[in-house]
């Protein structure tokens, strides 16, 4: 009898440098019983807008019929396409939103992997925040391209060093395509790049000759003060790819979301989705445009920022009392998004902490998996999830994760 396909000798040499996400092993624990995690970057089920959905699914059948069940053209629907153009003119400001600049995709994740497959050679450099998220790493890494580090601080990603580093690497003849950088309520961070940052990275891209991937799936999940302008709406020369998702403020199921560029680069990502999937479905494109038109998403928004800002205040509060009497501690203090990023005492190592967490009864996600080369990474920071937690967990996480550090302290000690 024949053994089994030996597989491995199969694979691609790409293939074969693949690993798995962190944060998808983390999630093992997620539903464990006892165990409170801190760790996932997912939205509150609870506040899925489920009635509103079926008034808008039911509608659009009304309206759109057969069209809904069909193929759709691969950039996307014509309907939806449209509203996508007017809403980047008129809500976002943006300079160039012809009808060859816009494309659908299947959430903000497979326009990363479409645009790595038409942006980069092996060797190709792409410079990106540290920390960034991971699974924009994970797409960059899957067409083997190079990774450039670039710190932040509380405004976002550091334009002097960006500079220096441009001009290193133009020295140097090295190839930079793009610069990668989630400006907004940052994941995993939750800095927000300042408007004169912003306006800067614009300039800096157009005189280097490298796109800015400027994702943005926080942007309007704002819980104290304004929303900024994007980068996109400083961009005159598109120089700007802008990514956005409804993954987060309507449902990731939907699994739907767009992008916005020179005419040139969504062509080519066009012709790269129709080798991945054809196209996004057409039943969530007319769904999610008559969920729009009938006026359902600003309401939505009001309870998705009531509800989150009030978690983000209650893991502020907690982290001050479980964790303000430790020298070397300090978290970020974001006005939105999912995250709070902490960082403990140099000594720390929260790769090795994790164990002690999960012990303790709680989980989060260690801070070298945001850095495109952890072992060169802050290892002794972490990633906390306040969208998905109730707040009384979120309360008892932190108070777990306390006690976890101090058995972890004390065993270093011994």
């Amino acid at each position: 009898m024949a053994g089994f396909l030996d597989a491995e000798k199969l694979l691609s040499t790409r293939a074969k440098s693949l690993n798995p996400s962190a944060i998808r092993e983390i999630f093992k624990y997620t539903g464990v019983n006892g165990i409170i995690s801190l760790a996932g970057g997912y939205p509150e089920p609870g506040l899925f807008p489920l009635d509103k959905i079926r008034q808008a699914v039911n509608s659009a059948i009304d309206k759109y019929g057969p069209k809904m069940m069909q193929y759709s053209p691969t950039q996307g629907v014509p309907e939806f396409l449209e509203y996508l153009r007017w809403f980047m003119r008129e809500k976002e400001g943006c300079h160039h939103c012809d009808e060859e600049s816009v494309m659908v995709v299947s959430a903000s994740q497979q326009a990363l992997s479409l645009l790595s497959q038409v942006l980069i050679d092996p060797g190709d450099i792409i410079i990106v925040e540290e920390p960034t998220y991971v699974g924009g790493l994970v797409a960059f890494r899957s067409m083997q391209a190079r990774f450039v580090g670039v710190p932040m601080d509380e405004n976002g990603m550091d334009m002097d060093i960006l500079e220096q580093k441009l001009k290193k690497h133009r020295a140097k003849g090295d190839p930079v395509k793009a610069i990668y950088t989630i400006p907004t309520f940052q994941n995993p961070a939750g800095y927000m790049m300042s408007v004169e940052r912003r306006r800067r990275l614009v300039e800096l891209a157009k005189e280097y000759n490298v796109l800015v991937i400027e994702d943005d799936p926080y942007g309007y999940l704002v819980y104290e003060g304004e929303r900024p302008p994007t980068i996109k709406s400083f961009d005159d020369a598109s120089t700007v790819i802008y990514l956005s998702t409804y993954s987060k403020t309507l449902v990731p199921g939907f699994r739907l979301g767009f992008a916005v560029g020179h005419p040139e680069v969504i062509r080519k990502m066009i012709v790269a989705k129709q080798a991945a999937d054809l196209c996004t479905a057409a039943f969530v494109q007319y769904a999610t445009l008559e969920y729009m038109n009938l006026g359902f998403f600003e309401e939505h928004l009001k309870t998705l920022i009531e509800s989150y800002g009030a978690k983000m205040r209650v893991m502020l509060d907690a982290l001050q009392e479980h964790f303000g009497d430790v020298e070397g501690v300090k978290w970020s203090v974001p006005k939105g998004g999912f995250f709070i990023w902490m960082e403990l005492p140099e000594w720390v190592d929260t790769y090795e902490m994790f164990r002690y967490a999960v012990d303790a009864g709680v989980v989060y996600v260690y801070g070298s998996a945001f850095y495109p080369y952890p072992e060169l990474g802050k290892r002794n920071t972490l990633r906390l999830n306040f969208s998905l937690p109730t707040a009384d967990d979120i309360k008892e996480g932190i108070r777990r994760l306390r006690l976890a550090y101090d058995k972890y302290r004390e065993d270093r000690a011994m």
